[in-house]
């Protein structure tokens, strides 16, 4: 999650932190500071997205199929480290969240040094085992996800500092330079000897690693002027209050990627990779709504309980309209792949599933898990996701067994996402102010928007047709089911800021 302008909040202490929320804070939602923050990190996800794009039709160029799936696995599993750090990162954000950097400089060397040592005393015996145990490339692969998970930590820390300062800049040319430093490096290599998974993996930990150094310059943490503090009680209070973020974190992470998980376990390693280049083709999407969750979490926290409720309806039928927008992005997927990557085209059908489960992530992460959140429900949030992730494991692993075809674990996938949206905002209908009526437009739109989208980028039509045709009836889905959303939107957006309640 983003930086947000909040005190800590803690499960059973939701009422009296709304409250002091509402008496410490402005009252001000401003689209046009969302957009400018969204404009400054927005431009390093950007960056990030282009080089990562690049990097999901290059590299298995640079690989035989086979490497190419050992890569895959460990960008995979490396995607779960964070879970390491249990949660002091995610406390760290609480308790530094919407301070000036000069405020809590003084404690990010600490916070630093008791998050490595735990690592090292956990990853060094994982090491030794995986090197014991594993065969010649899961070995490989095991031990370089446990070398990037202190690297990846470190550098998420300090990003968070950063965005609890509001300070951008940094955070957005740190997240572009990881895929940049990773895409020249294998580049560069190829250009005089051949790649295989044991190299390409080692540029991107090595990529991460000259991040971490550049952050480590920029922050300084060597630099501050020592105080008194205590270390075991600034790690027992970010870990109380973030150990529920992560591991909710976590269960959303584990849901998204339920779908490859199963494939992993149940298909061939060339099968698993073609599932895999269509679920990395979803990460331009995916980033972005990183990005948006990092600003839409720190302003939500200014607004009171009835702002963010007016809000989360334009919000929700907005991130709809985006992701109407931007699905044309599967005929430059599908034009890429069969020009360039042919030997992957199978994955062009796992993608176009895939892409229909997008509106729902961005809902959750960017809408529920902050209403959850600031809100004191993270314990409610986590119950809720385990359960879900359950469910979510049980029904793509059945699928990816049983089915005949991955087109089916891919819209499995889809249906996990849709029923845990609407579970969510069951849940949370009291915080969001939604009722039956706003859920069932949200699903007419996603319908049409999702049956304009399926006939369209059928066999039938060329591409330049099925473009027109398709942004032809998104306009006419939006000019009869979101017009008001829009005014309102643009008025606020041109409009001087001001009070929302």
């Amino acid at each position: 999650m983003a930086s947000t302008e909040t005190t800590p909040i803690l499960e059973g202490k939701a009422e009296s932190a709304a409250a002091s929320l509402s008496e410490a804070k402005s009252t001000r939602w401003k689209p046009s500071a969302i957009i400018a923050d969204i404009a400054t990190l927005g431009t390093g996800t950007l960056l990030s997205g282009l080089f990562n794009v690049a990097l999901v039709f290059v590299v298995p160029k640079l690989l035989r199929l086979e490497d190419y799936g050992y890569w895959r696995l460990f960008g995979l599993y490396a995607g779960y480290v964070g879970f390491l750090h249990l949660g002091f990162a995610n406390g760290a954000l609480l308790r530094w969240a919407g301070r000036p950097l000069e405020e809590f400089h003084h404690e990010i060397r600490p916070a630093l040094t008791y998050l490595l040592w735990p690592h090292v005393i956990v990853l060094v015996p994982v090491c030794v085992i995986a090197w014991l145990v594993l065969p010649g490339p899961l070995r490989f692969v095991g031990i370089a996800v446990a070398i990037y998970a202190p690297i990846y930590n470190l550098t998420t820390t300090l990003q968070i500092g950063l965005q609890s300062a509001r300070i951008f800049r940094p955070v957005a040319i740190s997240t572009a330079a990881a895929p940049a430093l990773f895409l020249g490096l294998a580049l560069l290599w190829h250009l005089e000897w051949q790649s295989n998974y044991r190299e390409v993996t080692s540029f991107y930990v090595t990529g991460w690693l000259i991040v971490l150094v550049l952050l480590l310059t920029w922050t300084k943490p060597w630099s501050s002027v020592r105080r008194e503090l205590d270390i075991k009680s600034l790690a027992k209070d970010c870990v109380l209050s973030g150990w529920p973020m992560v591991m909710a974190n976590m269960g959303v992470m584990l849901i998204g990627f339920a779908d490859r998980l199963a494939v992993s376990w149940a298909a061939t390693i060339q099968n698993f990779a073609q599932y895999s280049l269509a679920g990395s083709a979803m990460a331009v999407p995916i980033m972005a709504i990183q990005a948006c969750s990092s600003v839409f979490f720190s302003h939500l926290a200014n607004v009171t309980t009835d702002g963010r409720k007016w809000i989360y309806g334009i919000a929700s039928r907005m991130l709809l309209v985006a992701w109407m927008i931007l699905l044309p992005y599967y005929f430059a997927l599908d034009v890429f792949v069969r020009h360039v990557l042919p030997k992957y085209i199978p994955s062009l059908g796992y993608a176009r599933v895939l892409l229909l489960g997008i509106p729902f992530l961005a809902a959750i992460q960017i809408l529920q898990m902050s209403y959850a959140y600031l809100n004191g429900m993270q314990k409610h949030f986590l119950a809720q996701t385990a359960a879900v992730l359950a469910v979510s494991l049980g029904v793509t692993s059945f699928a990816a067994f049983h089915a005949s075809s991955l087109r089916i674990v891919a819209g499995v996938q889809v249906a996990v996402l849709g029923a845990w949206w609407l579970v969510n905002e069951f849940a949370l209908r009291n915080l969001t102010g939604q009722s039956k009526e706003g859920w069932a437009k949200f699903a007419l739109v996603y319908a049409l928007a999702g049956a304009s989208y399926w006939v369209t980028t059928g066999p039938l039509l060329n591409v330049g047709a099925a473009i027109g045709l398709y942004y032809l009836s998104v306009g006419m889905i939006v000019g009869l089911c979101c017009r008001e959303e829009l005014r309102l939107v643009f008025r606020q957006i041109v409009a001087r800021p001001g009070t929302v309640t």
